[in-house]
């Protein structure tokens, strides 16, 4: 009894560590993006940079971690997806003629003055311009547990079970709705892996540019909700 009690309380402390170090790399990432109108490739500069901990601080040694988990994964072992702000967001709000130096021509929301914007607002609007200037991010985390017994359960529990899990808010979700079964997070199951979902809110302190319209994004970086396996 002393073993399997040993290998599950292994098991708990490294699953708390990494969900507390990935929960705290999208909250960096998140607030490089504040400031730098969303770019997505500096949300995940700054993310990959924070998960540096997890392998010993050591770039090398997590550069071929990752490597390992994408093709254990067969998808990339991250995904952030930016629901916010979002095409409804920079349809109603985008102030015509704001131009952003790191985002030529691209459509952007005006980060300054959002009283008054409220107050001239259109009677009816969906979203104010305080949700518009509102950055939202997931971030699925693919977890590879110690042991090979539990990996053995995750193969199981995404063959057979498919009830939703309880969501907790803003921290985290430890299995996977119904709708995801056949996608990144089921498919992450699996192969053994412990999909870890944070989701995060936070205020733009820049204007928000809509890189939507940029293509392709950095690997591991989605514009919009997708719980697909692939994401175009």
């Amino acid at each position: 009894m002393l073993l399997p009690a040993a290998l599950l309380a292994a098991e708990a402390a490294t699953w708390q560590t990494v969900r507390q170090t990935v929960q705290l790399a999208l909250m960096e990432a998140a607030r490089a993006g504040a400031v730098s109108h969303a770019a997505p490739a500096t949300m995940k500069a700054v993310f990959v940079q924070a998960l540096r901990p997890l392998h010993g601080g050591d770039a090398s040694r997590q550069a071929r971690a990752l490597r390992e988990a994408a093709l254990l994964a067969d998808a990339h072992p991250w995904r952030i997806e930016v629901l916010r702000p979002d095409a409804r967001d920079f349809r109603l709000h985008a102030r015509p003629g704001l131009r952003i130096a790191p985002a030529p021509g691209l459509p952007a929301i005006d980060n300054d003055y959002q009283d008054l914007q409220h107050a001239r607002r259109a009677p009816g609007q969906a979203t104010d311009i305080f949700q518009a200037n509102t950055l939202s991010l997931r971030l699925t985390y693919l977890h590879k547990p110690l042991s090979a017994p539990l990996r053995a359960l995750l193969v199981a529990l995404a063959r057979g079970a498919q009830t939703p899990p309880a969501r907790q808010g803003a921290a985290f979700t430890p299995g996977l709705a119904a709708d995801d079964a056949r996608g990144y997070a089921g498919q992450a199951l699996a192969r053994g892996l412990l999909p870890i979902v944070v989701e995060l809110d936070m205020e733009m302190h820049s204007h928000p540019a809509d890189w939507s319209r940029l293509r392709p994004w950095p690997e591991g970086m989605v514009s919009g909700a997708c719980r697909r396996l692939r994401c175009g």
